[in-house]
């Protein structure tokens, strides 16, 4: 068996090096509770997404001393106790107005699509009503065509008649301008 060279073995090394920052990388965390004190633990290479108004990320050390103050805080002087007391009644206050606002816009949310609905049910029944007013229209339209066809028939038929009255006129004039001038002509001869 040969005996490793020294650029083999830094090769390997690095192969190692790339294999084990490679795993490390890329997990996801995701960060969405805004109501207490929650402890992640994330290590260097991860991605932290924070889905809440405010979050404060500190590292081990730091979170110990605060949590120890705030331990003692809770436990010794009465004017801290108090303090921490009224502020986590405005916490729980603030709590209460957000659920009671969530109410609100849930109520507000059901009215806007109770309401939307009824447009949308509005809309339907006049549009409903504005095809049977175009159907309507169109048969009145038509009608009215038949009707003006039916006058220009009218018309002609009343002007042929008038032709063949005034026709028979004439030739009940020229008939009767015949029949004067041969009775005149009898009567003349006679």
């Amino acid at each position: 068996m040969k005996p490793f060279t020294l650029p083999k073995l830094l090769l390997a090394i690095f192969f190692c090096l790339a294999a084990t920052q490679g795993y490390a990388q890329d997990r996801l965390k995701t960060f969405k509770d805004s109501s207490g004190t929650s402890i992640y633990s994330i290590y260097r290479g991860d991605t932290l997404l924070i889905h809440c108004d405010t979050a404060f990320i500190l590292n081990k050390t730091t979170f110990s001393i605060y949590k120890k103050f705030y331990d003692k805080t809770r436990q010794g002087n009465s004017s801290f106790t108090g303090i921490m007391d009224s502020y986590e009644n405005m916490i729980r206050q603030q709590d209460t107005m957000l659920k009671q606002k969530e109410i609100y816009y849930q109520q507000l949310k059901q009215q806007f699509d109770s309401l939307s609905g009824s447009s949308l049910a509005f809309m339907d029944k006049t549009s409903t009503s504005l095809q049977g007013i175009s159907s309507s229209l169109d048969k009145a339209t038509t009608s009215l065509v038949e009707t003006q066809k039916l006058l220009a028939d009218s018309r002609k038929m009343l002007e042929e008649e008038r032709r063949k009255r005034n026709s028979r006129a004439l030739k009940f004039g020229i008939g009767g301008a015949v029949i004067g001038a041969l009775v005149a002509a009898l009567i003349a001869s006679n």
